[in-house]
């Protein structure tokens, strides 16, 4: 600790000056409220730089999620689209079907007509 240099006084000066007590940790004293003051400030500080970590990553977390359900929307509405085709896809395959069941129905009576026709008459 470095100590201040002092003028040599004289005795008489030391008599005629007035001399009051004073405490030795005034200076300390001083310094409690400002470092309590700054603690706090601090603290306050980093609780704010938190909770905008955390509301950066909640935003970060919810910008994914919505993201994420796009994403979703759109495979469903592909599937929707998908299911659709093969609906009208069955539907045109049942018709042919039909037809062909129907034509395959005149075909057996033509040929059980023309099959009668060739019968011999006895």
């Amino acid at each position: 600790m470095l100590w201040r240099k002092t003028n040599a006084s004289s005795t008489r000066e030391l008599l005629r000056a007035e001399h009051q007590l004073q405490l030795a940790n005034q200076g300390r004293i001083r310094f409690w409220p400002l470092a309590l003051l700054l603690a706090l400030s601090l603290a306050l500080l980093g609780a704010l730089l938190l909770r905008g970590t955390e509301q950066q990553a909640h935003a970060e977390q919810r910008a994914a999620w919505l993201a994420d359900n796009q994403r979703l929307r759109e495979q469903l509405e592909q599937e929707r689209l998908q299911t659709r085709e093969e609906q009208a896809a069955q539907e045109q395959l049942l018709r042919r079907i039909g037809v062909m069941s129907a034509q395959i129905k005149q075909l057996k009576t033509d040929l059980a007509f023309y099959r009668q026709q060739e019968k011999p008459i006895k």
